[in-house]
């Protein structure tokens, strides 16, 4: 209880500091027109004001840093201004001393329940370094859920990440202030009353679940591993999994270095890069239907032998075989320039709120949008074009797609500050014919028919007592009907009765009061 108040009272002293709610309320509700470089007087301006933002969320700690950097994928809700500035959100904070991590993982013990038999691996029953080779307790990086330290298992180099004590219960304890204050807090930020608050929060809190569970990440290591298993041009790290816990990760160490500090390579090495990192994410998106949804320049590394690798594999995007056959063909309409297949498919991807939608400027809208994705080559960035023509015309994306758009712009970002000239079309052609072959190939035909073969048979199994069912509701109803028929003649007969007997009275009336 008194650390909820303590909370409380901490997000409102911040928000009062940086003078966040006059402030964000007279940016956000605003309605004005941008540039991709956010270079207007009125985006300067709120540039000014995105920085105290920032700032603000950076002071918070780790939940709100999430929140700044999930939101900065969220154009259809924020200025560009605010969007440019969100997504500088670093994770970069104090380094806690080695001692005061241990509480982090001493306290779970693996041992068998039988006193005398404890795991080598335990970290409760074994201290930490004695399980190790070697290992050095300053960390090689510190962010906000967990700080990282080199170490040795039988002359192999690794990196263990360790969560920070306590995160969870700070983040727990984010979430309810959140879930208390959603309507206040996001009032403030002027997303209107059609934006779904709890999907958002729901959406937010699963996304920092799967972070916070390192296991479940380690599982995301493997699944890359297998994807990439045929590729020897994209390395995964292993994990070592006997020393891996739900707030332990250790997996393989890769020598490298990270994209965003290579300067002045040559023309060669960057544009393999470039064709490397390109290439395994087309194949990720549309191939694999699994992808790191936050690929970096740090989080991918260039190797010696002009291999890449990757890592941090906390935030994936997992997409259903219908959405990505439907992101499939919108991105063959666009290469193939399309319009009427792009359209069809965008909507298909989508859910139109208007019904009245002007399909004819939708249409000349994106033919213009893929004239950019052809035709431009001064360095900008087209993937978030996608996103801001859904909110144009209030078309209701799925919650997976701003995580894949913000992936495919760091993708372009990455692959730009290596070749400005990139466009990931240069790239499509390849990746078209593969995606076609792999969907079609021999193998997946084979599946299909086996698949659908399987379906027929069940069917043709039930099939029997479907029959049955059918003849049995068949009868019910020819009963019901002659029941109907039998009380349907039997009124007309009464009713025909009855006006025989009205008839012969009038008429016996009649006559006796003419011969009155």
């Amino acid at each position: 209880m008194f650390e909820k108040s303590g909370r409380y009272f901490r997000i409102i002293i911040v928000f009062i500091k940086y003078n966040l709610f006059s402030l964000l309320y007279t940016d956000i509700k605003q309605d004005y027109v941008s540039d991709k470089k956010c270079s207007c007087q009125i985006d300067q301006k709120y540039r000014n004001n995105a920085v105290k933002l920032r700032k603000a969320f950076e002071e918070l700690g780790p939940t709100f840093i999430k929140l700044g950097q999930t939101l900065s994928n969220r154009p259809d809700l924020l200025p560009r201004a605010y969007i440019m500035e969100l997504d500088r959100l670093h994770d970069d904070v104090e380094v806690l001393p080695f001692e005061s991590m241990r509480k982090s993982f001493e306290a779970d013990c693996i041992c068998d329940t039988v006193p005398e038999e404890h795991s080598p691996f335990c970290y409760h029953c074994n201290d930490i370094l004695d399980l190790y080779n070697e290992f050095d307790t300053k960390p090689i990086a510190s962010a906000s859920i967990g700080q990282v330290y080199r170490a040795v298992i039988d002359g192999r180099e690794v990196a263990v990440k360790i969560a920070r004590p306590d995160v969870i219960d700070t983040i727990n304890l984010d979430l309810m202030i959140m879930k208390d204050l959603k309507r206040l807090l996001f009032g403030v930020f002027g997303f209107g009353k059609d934006f779904d608050v709890d999907g958002f929060l729901d959406d937010f809190k699963d996304m920092l679940t799967r972070e916070l569970d390192y296991k479940s990440e380690a599982l995301n290591i493997e699944r890359f591993k297998e994807n990439f298993k045929d590729n020897e041009d994209v390395k995964i790290p292993d994990v070592f999994w006997d020393y891996t816990r739900e707030t332990v990760l250790v997996m393989e160490f890769i020598h490298g270095n990270q994209i965003q500090d290579l300067h002045d390579i040559d023309r060669d090495k960057s544009t393999k890069l470039v064709k490397l990192i390109s290439d395994s994410y087309l194949k990720q998106i549309y191939l694999d239907g699994f992808f790191h949804a936050d690929p970096h320049g740090g989080n991918i590394i260039a190797l010696e032998d002009g291999s890449i690798a990757l890592l941090d594999f906390g935030a994936v995007g997992v997409l259903d075989s219908e959405l990505q056959w439907n992101l499939f063909n919108l991105f063959y309409g666009v290469f193939k320039r399309d319009v009427d297949i792009a359209t069809d498919y965008f909507f298909r991807i989508g859910s139109v709120k208007d019904r009245n939608i002007d399909v004819h400027a939708f249409k000349e809208d994106m033919d213009m949008v893929i004239s950019r994705q052809h035709f431009s080559k001064a360095g900008e960035k087209q993937s978030d074009n996608y996103v801001m023509l859904a909110v144009k015309y209030n078309i209701s994306m799925p919650r997976i797609f701003s995580r894949l758009e913000r992936a495919l712009f760091l993708v372009e970002d990455v692959c730009m500050k290596l070749d400005p000239a990139f466009n990931i079309m240069d790239e499509a052609e390849a990746l078209v014919g593969k995606s076609m072959r792999a969907r079609f190939s021999p193998d997946m035909v084979a599946r299909t028919i086996q698949k659908d073969a399987a379906n027929y048979y069940l069917m043709f199994r039930s099939l029997p007592a479907r029959v049955d069912h059918a003849f049995d509701s068949l009868d019910y109803v020819m009963k019901s009907i002659e029941r109907n028929t039998a009380a349907r003649q039997k009124r007309q007969s009464i009713l025909k009765k009855g006006l025989f007997v009205l008839g012969f009275a009038i008429l016996a009336t009649a006559i006796f009061v003419w011969f009155s």
